[in-house]
């Protein structure tokens, strides 16, 4: 049992705000990231993984079946598919990080690329590209969703200065708040705030949201407005 004290720098505002005592058991874990079709195949999206686990790429809600994978860098992770590549049956693929391992003539990164082919029903061939992100700290989530629709975005509130955040501008603030050291990825309080995000771009209403994970408002506004005072910047290996 601890007191979380979330303390958010912005180029015109400090705020610090303090919730109430939680307690997070290490079991629980997002599910998944949920990322839209247009979005992975117009971006390369970043896959954390974490030592002796396995983070997932799923495309079961496209209907897609993985027809090719290729990691360009094995010497620090593994994969493998919910089923051979050659049945025509595999959407899912697992990725694993290992200890680093020495091929004679090849070349190492600590952040490798992935490719993934895939195939819809209708025949449509795409091709993703994810970033392989090995990341110490407790686990955010247990991988990836491909959606058919982009997350809905849609909702925003209203901040200082008749600014209005989307859940975008949220979860921008939030990956600058880490990435400043105003928090760590590990702490409880940013598996509230990811968790929060996954309900409001589900549906749910973002003060209902808010409730449900027990998140006071004057974090997420914070994070809106923090979201929306910088550009998010690519993501480094912790």
């Amino acid at each position: 049992m601890k007191k979380i004290c979330l303390a958010l720098l912005s180029p015109a505002l400090l705020t610090v705000a303090v919730l109430g005592t939680i307690t997070i058991g290490l079991a629980q874990t997002p599910a998944l990231r949920i990322i839209g079709r247009d979005a992975a195949i117009n971006a390369t999206t970043n896959l954390q993984v974490w030592p002796g686990r396995a983070s997932v790429i799923d495309f079961t809600q496209t209907g897609e079946i993985v027809t090719y994978i290729r990691l360009a860098d094995p010497s620090r992770a593994v994969f493998s598919t919910d089923a051979e590549l050659r049945t025509n049956q595999a959407r899912m693929i697992f990725v694993q990080p290992i200890q680093p391992l020495r091929f004679p003539g090849a070349t190492t990164t600590r952040i490798t690329n992935l490719f993934v082919k895939t195939r819809s029903s209708e025949g449509i061939e795409r091709l993703y590209t994810f970033n392989i992100v090995r990341t110490a700290g407790r686990p955010i989530n247990n991988g990836i969703a491909i959606s058919p629709v982009t997350p809905g975005n849609g909702q925003s509130i209203l901040v200082a200065n008749n600014q209005t955040a989307t859940l975008s501008d949220i979860e921008r603030g939030l990956e600058i708040a880490i990435r400043k050291g105003y928090t760590t990825s590990n702490d409880p309080v940013v598996f509230k705030v990811r968790e929060f995000l996954a309900l409001a771009r589900n549906g749910t209403a973002i003060t209902r949201a808010a409730e449900r994970t027990k998140l006071s408002m004057s974090v997420v506004i914070s994070l809106g407005q923090l979201g929306l005072s910088d550009t998010p910047q690519s993501t480094q290996p912790i």
